[in-house]
């Protein structure tokens, strides 16, 4: 009886190491994270905290913002309020070197239109304290979905699928070439922008920090 309990409590032991292992794992893959308050030219206070963390192709990690200049809603509707809140969920990460950019999809928010909306968030990294050379840096960005909701067909081949069929184009004399998708996903994300061509909001010491860890 002590053998099958013993027995029993090293199996419940070795799959208690096996499932933290994975959660383990995700923790000391690349990650970016901050908070930050902040002000602009209006003079409203602005909130921002995120925090998202690579493990493999897998990212996991969420962001929320609160902009009380923002005006949300249709303008032709009386649903519209002063002021936004959303919350995003992140599916991406990409760093380069003291940059990181996150991107995901609002699932809450004070304005039910924003909801399912991509949002992209851009960090720079410049150094911990007041005495750093530089503030770090962020600016964002919301999408509108431009997935297409129809597919073209041949109107005299009703079961035509060529516009469903994928492929990858590629140079075959050259072995490192990665090749050009037939189709590609429209949805905005981590590699949609070059992380060169994002123009970044000018911050003072103070508003807030950056941690971006590759």
């Amino acid at each position: 009886m002590k053998r099958t309990a013993l027995a029993s409590l090293l199996v419940l032991f070795a799959l208690t190491i096996v499932c933290q292992r994975p959660g383990k794992a995700f923790d000391d893959g690349p990650s970016a994270n901050g908070k930050f308050q902040f002000q602009l030219e209006d003079n409203n206070t602005r909130y921002i905290e995120f925090d998202a963390r690579l493990h493999g192709d897998e990212a996991r990690g969420t962001m929320t913002f609160s902009d009380p200049s923002s005006v949300l809603g249709d303008a032709d509707s009386n649903n519209v309020s002063n002021g936004g809140v959303i919350t995003a969920k992140f599916d991406c990460l990409r760093i380069d070197g003291n940059r990181a950019v996150m991107g995901g999809a609002i699932s809450e928010s004070n304005s039910a239109s924003l909801i399912g909306r991509r949002v992209l968030l851009v960090v720079e990294d410049n150094g911990e304290g007041i005495n750093s050379p530089n503030p770090d840096r962020l600016t964002w960005g919301i999408y509108d979905s431009s997935k297409p909701n129809w597919v073209p067909v041949d109107a005299e081949v009703p079961d035509d699928i060529g516009a469903t069929l994928k492929w990858i184009a590629k140079d075959a004399e050259r072995d490192d070439d990665i090749g050009i998708p037939s189709r590609i996903d429209p949805t905005i994300g981590c590699r949609s922008f070059p992380l060169s061509g994002y123009t970044f909001v000018d911050l003072p010491h103070g508003s807030g920090n950056v941690q971006v860890k590759p």
